[in-house]
C-alpha cells in the first residue's frame, strides 16, 4: 500500500514554434508526465482533430511539379565529372594506383551526392518553403532526407549483390528518370531490401521469444534489497560521439548515495531518491559527469529485482509496483524494435565513405602559416595525394587576404593537405581527421591488368625475391614504381612452331611468321568429314587398320523378337547375333559386341548343372547335364497350403491358391515361424524299394544298373527320400568345340592389328543352384573384338557401312587416328591470321610420319620484328613494332628538352610550347621531329606481388602485378539484429581481437616476417609478449598505457575471454566471491553498452534497465570447479548467490568450500539452465530437459510466470503477487537499511514519507511526515 502526495502541475507556457514530429513528441510527453493519462489522451484527440481540420483546408497534395530539381545540379555534376577526368588523367600518367583511383572516384561521387543533398535542402528553404514534399519530409510526417535526395537530387552510388560498390554512379533522380543501366543497378538494392524485410520479421520474433523465456521469472518481489554495490552512470560515448547523454540515462533511476553540488556542497538529491527529468537536468547543469545509482545488475534480491534497484516504471513515471513482471517488459522492449533494425551486414567493399574521416574545410580564402618546428611525417593518402600527418596537436594560423588571422585546432593524427605559405580557397578541404573507429580492416588484393599488349619495362621499381617454405618464389616490390608497357603487337607461338623470321626483320602484310606441321604417327587411309567444307575442317581421320565381316549383314530390326535393341547381325548360315553396340561407339580389346540369339541351351525350369563328358565321348563335343528343380517363392501363411510336405505331386496340381506346379515331382516345403518361404519340386519319379541301394552324388548313365533288376533308361541322379528313392532325370546338352567360322576381311595391305573372335561362355559353376520356375540359358556365344597390343590407341570404332539394300549394313571395326587441325595452336587472338594447307586428299593412303597438314601464322600488319622471347612453359612470343605504335611530333624549330631513350608521360613538356599527347619512350630524335613509341605507365605500390619480369612480352588483359592494400572488412561489421543476437547469445566472434592479459605500458616492434610483436611492461616489471600476424591490425601505439582486457588488435572482443581475464586477475587480490562479482560486473557493463550501441546506431531508444535485466540473467551463474565438502559436482552450473550461501555454511561447519569460476551464458543456454524445468522444457529440447529432470529427481518451485501458466495456477505477478509472504523479508531489510528513509520524489516541494511495517497486521504504516 503505497501513499502518494499530489502536487500542483506546472502551468502551461505559451510556445511559439513550428510543431513538427519531434516537438509533437515532446509536447505529448510533457502533457503525459505532468497531467496523467486521461488529460494527455484528451489532448491527443484534440490535436488529431486540429490536424485533420487543417489538412482538409490546406489541401496538400504531391504532384510531379513539386519535385523541384535544384538548378545548381548541372554545374555540380559537371564539376564532379571534371574531377573524375582529372583522376583518370593522373591514372593514365601513372601517378596513382588502380586502388587509389577507385577510392578517389567513389569518394568524389559520395561528396557530390552529399553536396547536392545540402543544396536540395537549401533550395527548398530559400525558394519554396511551402513545397508539399519539403513540408512532408521535414515535419517528420513521412519520408526522410535520403528519399527526397533520390527524388530531386541524384541516387548516387549503389552496391552490387556482393556488397562491392559499383564505381558508376546513378547521376539522375526519379524526377528526371533513370536510364536502363541506372535501373538495372538500382534493382540490386531493391531486391536486397525486400528479402531483408522478410527475414527480419521472423528473426525479430524469435529473438523476442528467447528474451521472454530467459527473463519471464523476474518480478519485483521486495522494496529494498539493501545492496552495498552500485553502478556508475556516465555519457554513453562511441566513436567520439555522445550516443546517450547522462541526463537521459539518469531519469527513473534511484540514487545510491546522496548527491552534492560540486561548488558549495549543497544537497542536490538524497540517497534512495528516484530521479525525474527536473533533477536529472539539475545534475547535468551542475557539471557532474558521473553518478552512482542502483541497478538491476547489482541487486541482491534472489531470483528477482527490488523496487529501488529497478527504479521507475517508465509507463507511469513513478517507482515500479511490487509484483510487476519487469522481466517480460524488458524482453518485449528489446525484442519489439527488432524489426526496425536492419539485418544488413555492413558491406563497404573496401570503400571508406566520407563518414569515416571528418574533413576540415577552409572557412574563407587565404593563406596558411605553419610553425617552424612542426612535428609531422609524410604519408600518401588513400587517394594517392602526398600529405603530412601531425604527430602532436597544433593551433594553426589561417590568414585571409586582409591579413585577418584565425586559429584552427588540428589534433594529433590529422592529415594536412596544404603546405606552409600555400594559398587555399573557401570550402577547400585542407585537412582530414581520421576517426579512430573500431573498423576491422583486412588485407585485400586487386589484380592489375594491362590494357594493351607490348613489352614490359620497369622504371624506379625495386623488388626482392622471397622463397616460402614450399620453395615457391614470389617477387615483391620493396619500393613502389612504374611498370611501363611499351606498345607493340605480341604473338604467342607454341614450342613446336618453326620460326620463319628473325629479330630485326622488316615485314609486310601477309608475311608468314611461323608454321606448325601435323603428321600421322601410323599411316593409313585418309578420311575427311564429307559434311564439312574444306576450310571448316578441324579434324582429319586416318584409318590405320580395319576389319569387316564378309558373310553377315546388320539389319535395323528383327521380325520375331520384341527386344529393345535396334540392331541384329544376320549370318548367311542362319545364325543371328544381337548387337550390343551402336555405330560410333568406341570398343576396347576383349569387349563383347554381339550375343548369339539361340534357344539350344535353354532349360525349362530352375535346377543345377553337372559337367560330365559322355563315356564314349563323341568327337569334339562337351556334355552338360541339367537336373531340373522347380522353386516357388511364396511368403504366405502355412494355413493356406493345399498340399503336404514331402509328398509326390502331379504336374498342374494347385499347391497354394492360384499357384500350380509346372512339373510332376517330389514336393518340399521350407517354412519359418509359420510362414511358407519356398516350395521346391524336385522333378523325377519315386522308386519304392526295400533294398539297400548305395546312393552316390555321381550321375548314373543310360543302361547302368540302379539296383538289382532295374537299369537306368536315361542319365539320372539318385536321391534318398522317406518312401524310397527319387530318380531325377538329367537333361543332356552338347557343346560344339568347333563353332562355325567367321569370315573377315582386313583393309590396308593385310594389317591385322584388329580381328573379330567367337567365344562361348558357360554361365554357371558345377553344382550351382538356380532357384526359378522359368528356364535359363546355360551357354552364351559372343562376338568379341581382338586388338593387338602394339596399338597405342587400344580402342577401335564400330562402323556400319551402307550396302545397296536399304536398312542393311556391313559391320566394320576400325582403328582411327584423329589428327586435330589446331587453328588455336598460336592463340585465340583476333589480331592473328591463321591459314591451314592440307597435304593429303580424301581416301589417299599414306605412310607413318607423312605430313598431313601445315598451319601458318600470317602477319596482318606491316612493321619490324622487335623482339623474340623464350618464355618457359608458354612457348615463345614475337613482338612486332608497327607504325600505329609510334607517333611523330614536329618540333617546329624548337629545341627538344628530352633525350633519346627517355620515358615521357602524357602532358609532359617535350619542347617549348609542345607537350606529349601520349605517354611513351623516345626512340628517335631528329633536328625537327621526335618519334615516340607509345606506352602505358602503371603505378605499382610497395608490397605488390609482381607477375611479370622486366623485358617480358605481355598480351592485353595479362596480369602485371597483384596490388596489396588494406580495406575495411566486408561483412564482418555485423549490424542490427544479427549483432544483437551475437551479443545476447554470447557467441564467440569469428575473428576476435587480442586482449591484454594484464595492464601495463606498450612497446610495439616488427619482425622480418611482417609480424607485430607487442610487449606489455606490467607494474611489477613483468613483460608479457604477444605475437600478432600480419592479417590483424594493431590498434595500440608505443608508450601507450593499456588497461586489463583492453583490445590490442582490431576486431570484436570475445566476452568469454574477457570474463576469464578479469576473474584470473581479481582472484589474486580478492576473495573468490568478490572476484566473481566484480569480473561479472565488468562484462555486464560491456554487454549493456554493446547492445545500446547497436540500437542507437539505428536511432532506437531503449532504457538501459531493460538491457540490464536481460544481461543480469546471462551473468548470474558460475561453474563449479571443485565441490569441496559440499554436495555440488564439478561442472555444475549454480547461481552465484546460492553457492556463496553454501560456502558460508561450509565455513561454519569447517568443511572445505567449493571453488568455482563465473560463466557467461547466452539467452538460449540461460533459458535451458533455468531452475524451473517446466519453463525450460516448454522452450526447447523438451525431451532432453524432462528426461534429465526426471533422472535428477528435480522439483519445480513454480516461481516464474510460465510454469504457473502451464500448470494452470494463478501467476505470481500483478494481482496474483502475494505481498504477505514477502513481508518478513521486507521487515528484515527495513532494519538493515542505511537510515530508514525512503523517498518518492515528484518535485522540489513534494513530501517524503517514511514507511514501516506493522508487526501485527503486516501492513505498511507511515510513521511521520518529514518536510
Amino acid at each position: 500500500m503505497k501513499e502518494k502526495y499530489l502536487f500542483v502541475p506546472p502551468k502551461p507556457r505559451f510556445t511559439n514554434k513550428v510543431i513538427d514530429k519531434k516537438e509533437l513528441k515532446r509536447l505529448m510527453a510533457w502533457a503525459f508526465s505532468n497531467y496523467g493519462t486521461g488529460r494527455a489522451s484528451y489532448m491527443a484527440d484534440r490535436l488529431k482533430e486540429l490536424g485533420f481540420h487543417y489538412a482538409t483546408r490546406a489541401g496538400i497534395s504531391l504532384s510531379v511539379e513539386d519535385l523541384r530539381v535544384p538548378p545548381t545540379k548541372r554545374s555540380l555534376i559537371n564539376r564532379t565529372n571534371e574531377a573524375i577526368q582529372l583522376t583518370e588523367e593522373q591514372y593514365e600518367r601513372g601517378e596513382i594506383t588502380a586502388i587509389e583511383r577507385f577510392q578517389r572516384v567513389i569518394d568524389t561521387w559520395n561528396n557530390a551526392s552529399e553536396e547536392l543533398k545540402t543544396e536540395v535542402i537549401k533550395y527548398f528553404k530559400e525558394t519554396d518553403p511551402l513545397n508539399p514534399i519539403y513540408i512532408m519530409a521535414f515535419s517528420g510526417a513521412r519520408g526522410n532526407i535520403s528519399q527526397v535526395r533520390q527524388l530531386v537530387g541524384m541516387r548516387g552510388l549503389m552496391a552490387d549483390p556482393q556488397g562491392q560498390i559499383i564505381d558508376l554512379p546513378i547521376k539522375s533522380n526519379f524526377r528526371e528518370g533513370l536510364t536502363v543501366t541506372d535501373y538495372i543497378i538500382s534493382s540490386y538494392g531493391a531486391r536486397k531490401g525486400l528479402v531483408d524485410t522478410a527475414l527480419r520479421t521472423a528473426d525479430s520474433g524469435y529473438l523476442t521469444r528467447r528474451l521472454v523465456d530467459v527473463a519471464q521469472d523476474i518480478i519485483i518481489r521486495e522494496i529494498d534489497c539493501g545492496t552495498q554495490r552500485n553502478i556508475t552512470i556516465k555519457d554513453m560515448v562511441a566513436n567520439n560521439q555522445v550516443l546517450i547523454p547522462i541526463g537521459n540515462r539518469l531519469v527513473g533511476r534511484v540514487l545510491f548515495e546522496t548527491l552534492y553540488y560540486p561548488h558549495d556542497g549543497g544537497v542536490i538529491a538524497h540517497i534512495n531518491q528516484d530521479l525525474d527529468h527536473e533533477t536529472s537536468k539539475i545534475i547535468v547543469d551542475a557539471g557532474i559527469k558521473s553518478v552512482s545509482v542502483r541497478s538491476p545488475l547489482t541487486c541482491d534480491s534472489a531470483r528477482s529485482v527490488c523496487q529501488f534497484c529497478y527504479g521507475w516504471n517508465l509507463a507511469h513515471g513513478s517507482l515500479v509496483d511490487l509484483g510487476e513482471a519487469v522481466g517480460i517488459i524488458a524482453a518485449q522492449s528489446i525484442g519489439e524494435p527488432g524489426t526496425q533494425l536492419t539485418m544488413r551486414t555492413f558491406h563497404t567493399g573496401g570503400v571508406f565513405t566520407g563518414e569515416l574521416a571528418e574533413q576540415i574545410k577552409a572557412p574563407f580564402s587565404g593563406i596558411i602559416r605553419l610553425p617552424k618546428n612542426i612535428k609531422s611525417r609524410l604519408i600518401r593518402t588513400r587517394h594517392g595525394q602526398e600529405a603530412v600527418v601531425l604527430e602532436t596537436s597544433y593551433k594553426l594560423s589561417l590568414y585571409d587576404y586582409t591579413l585577418k588571422e584565425e586559429k584552427i585546432e588540428f589534433t594529433q593524427g590529422t592529415i594536412l593537405f596544404i603546405n606552409d605559405n600555400e594559398q587555399f580557397r573557401k570550402g577547400q578541404i585542407i585537412g582530414e581527421i581520421s576517426t579512430k573507429t573500431n573498423l576491422i580492416t583486412e588485407r585485400a588484393t586487386k589484380d592489375l591488368l594491362t590494357e594493351s599488349s607490348g613489352e614490359v619495362f620497369f622504371s624506379d621499381l625495386t623488388s626482392e625475391e622471397r622463397v616460402d617454405r614450399q620453395g615457391n618464389i614470389t617477387t615483391k616490390t620493396s619500393k613502389g614504381g612504374l611498370v611501363w608497357i611499351l606498345s607493340g603487337e605480341v604473338h604467342n607461338l607454341p614450342q613446336s612452331a618453326q620460326l620463319e623470321i628473325k629479330e630485326g626483320d622488316e615485314i609486310s602484310e601477309n608475311t608468314i611468321l611461323a608454321t606448325t606441321h601435323i603428321t600421322s604417327d601410323y599411316g593409313g587411309i585418309v578420311r575427311f568429314d564429307k559434311k564439312l567444307k574444306f576450310n571448316e575442317l578441324n579434324e582429319i581421320q586416318i584409318v590405320t587398320s580395319s576389319v569387316f565381316i564378309k558373310d553377315a549383314l546388320v539389319k535395323n530390326e528383327y521380325e520375331n523378337d520384341e527386344t529393345n535393341s535396334s540392331f541384329f547381325l544376320n549370318f548367311s548360315n542362319g545364325n543371328t547375333f544381337l548387337m550390343l553396340c551402336s555405330p560410333g561407339n568406341k570398343v576396347n580389346n576383349g569387349q563383347i559386341i554381339g550375343e548369339l540369339v539361340d534357344t539350344k541351351y535353354q532349360t525349362k525350369t530352375g535346377g543345377f548343372i553337372k559337367y560330365k563328358d559322355h563315356p564314349n565321348n563323341f568327337q569334339g563335343k562337351h556334355r552338360l547335364l541339367w537336373i531340373s528343380e522347380e522353386t516357388h517363392e511364396i511368403k504366405k501363411d502355412i494355413s493356406l497350403l493345399m498340399v503336404e510336405n514331402n509328398t509326390y505331386v502331379e504336374s498342374g496340381s494347385e499347391i497354394i491358391k492360384d499357384i500350380k506346379t509346372e512339373n510332376a515331382g517330389y514336393l518340399k516345403v521350407i517354412e519359418e515361424n509359420g510362414i511358407v518361404e519356398k516350395i521346391i519340386i524336385k522333378v523325377g519319379k519315386i522308386l519304392k524299394t526295400n533294398k539297400e541301394i548305395e546312393i552316390s552324388s555321381e550321375i548314373i548313365e543310360t543302361g547302368e544298373e540302379i539296383c538289382e533288376g532295374i537299369t537306368a533308361e536315361y542319365p539320372c541322379l539318385l536321391e534318398k527320400i522317406d518312401e524310397g528313392i527319387l530318380i531325377r532325370p538329367a537333361d543332356e546338352y552338347y557343346i560344339n568345340k568347333e563353332q562355325f567360322q567367321i569370315e573377315t576381311e582386313h583393309s590396308l595391305n593385310g594389317n591385322q592389328s584388329i580381328g573379330i573372335n567367337l567365344t562361348q561362355h558357360l554361365l554357371f559353376k558345377e553344382g550351382e543352384k538356380i532357384e526359378s520356375i522359368d528356364g535359363i540359358d546355360l551357354v552364351k556365344t559372343y562376338l568379341t573384338v581382338d586388338i593387338s597390343s602394339d596399338q597405342i590407341h587400344g580402342s577401335a570404332d564400330i562402323e556400319f557401312l551402307e550396302t545397296d539394300s536399304k536398312g542393311e549394313y556391313k559391320l566394320q571395326i576400325a582403328i582411327i587416328e584423329n589428327l586435330q587441325i589446331k587453328q588455336d595452336a598460336f592463340s585465340e587472338d583476333s589480331k592473328q591470321q591463321i591459314k591451314t594447307d592440307f597435304c593429303v586428299e580424301d581416301g589417299q593412303e599414306i605412310l607413318s610420319g607423312a605430313l598431313v597438314a601445315q598451319t601458318s601464322l600470317i602477319s596482318k600488319s606491316k612493321g619490324r620484328i622487335e623482339n623474340i622471347t623464350e618464355s618457359g612453359q608458354s612457348g615463345r612470343k614475337i613482338l612486332i613494332l608497327r607504325e600505329i605504335d609510334q607517333e611523330t611530333i614536329n618540333l617546329n624549330g624548337e629545341t627538344p628538352q628530352v633525350s633519346e631513350g627517355e620515358l615521357v608521360r602524357y602532358g609532359d613538356q617535350i619542347a617549348a610550347n609542345i607537350v606529349a599527347k601520349e605517354s611513351g619512350k623516345i626512340v628517335a630524335l631528329d633536328e625537327d621531329k621526335i618519334r615516340i613509341r607509345t606506352a602505358h605507365p602503371y603505378l605499382v605500390s610497395s608490397g605488390a606481388i609482381l607477375q611479370t619480369k622486366n623485358k617480358d612480352l605481355v598480351q592485353m588483359g595479362d596480369t602485371l602485378a597483384i596490388l596489396v592494400f588494406e580495406r575495411s572488412k566486408t561483412g564482418d561489421i555485423v549490424q542490427g539484429l544479427p549483432r544483437i543476437e551475437e551479443i545476447l547469445e554470447a557467441r564467440r566472434p569469428k575473428e576476435a581481437c587480442k586482449l591484454a592479459q594484464r595492464p601495463g605500458k606498450i612497446k610495439v616492434w616488427y619482425d622480418s616476417e611482417e609480424n607485430y610483436h607487442v610487449e606489455i611492461l606490467e607494474t611489477d616489471n613483468n613483460v608479457n609478449e604477444y605475437i600478432i600476424n600480419s592479417t590483424q591490425k594493431v590498434i595500440v601505439s608505443n608508450g601507450e598505457n593499456i588497461l586489463l582486457a583492453e583490445a590490442i588488435t582490431d576486431g570484436a572482443p570475445n566476452p568469454h575471454e574477457m570474463l576469464s581475464l578479469y576473474f584470473n586477475f581479481y582472484i589474486n587480490v580478492l576473495g573468490i566471491y568478490e572476484a566473481a562479482k566484480l569480473s561479472l560486473q565488468k562484462v555486464q557493463t560491456y554487454l549493456v553498452n554493446e547492445v545500446q550501441n547497436v540500437y542507437q546506431s539505428q536511432n532506437v531508444d531503449i532504457s538501459d534497465k531493460h538491457v540490464e535485466v536481460i544481461v543480469r540473467q546471462m551473468t548470474s551463474k558460475v561453474r563449479v570447479e571443485d565441490g569441496g565438502d559440499t554436495t555440488l559436482l564439478p561442472g555444475e552450473l549454480v547461481e552465484l548467490q546460492q553457492i556463496e550461501n553454501i560456502n558460508e555454511a561450509m565455513l561454519l561447519t569447517r568443511g572445505i568450500p567449493a571453488t568455482y569460476s563465473p560463466v557467461l551464458l547466452g539467452i538460449t543456454k540461460s533459458s535451458l539452465n533455468t531452475d524451473s524445468f517446466i519453463s525450460a522444457a516448454s522452450f526447447q529440447e523438451t525431451t532432453r530437459v524432462l528426461t534429465e529432470a526426471a533422472i535428477e529427481g528435480k522439483a519445480d518451485w513454480l516461481r516464474g510466470l510460465k510454469e504457473n501458466v502451464i500448470i494452470g495456477r494463478l501467476i505470481p505477478a500483478g494481482t496474483g503477487f502475494n505481498s504477505y509472504s514477502e513481508i518478513s523479508k521486507i521487515n528484515r531489510n527495513e532494519k538493515k537499511a542505511s537510515d530508514g528513509y525512503y523517498f518518492e520524489n515528484k518535485n522540489s516541494d513534494s513530501q517524503v514519507v517514511r514507511f514501516t511495517v506493522d508487526e501485527n497486521t503486516g501492513y505498511f504504516q507511515d510513521d511521520a511526515k518529514v518536510q
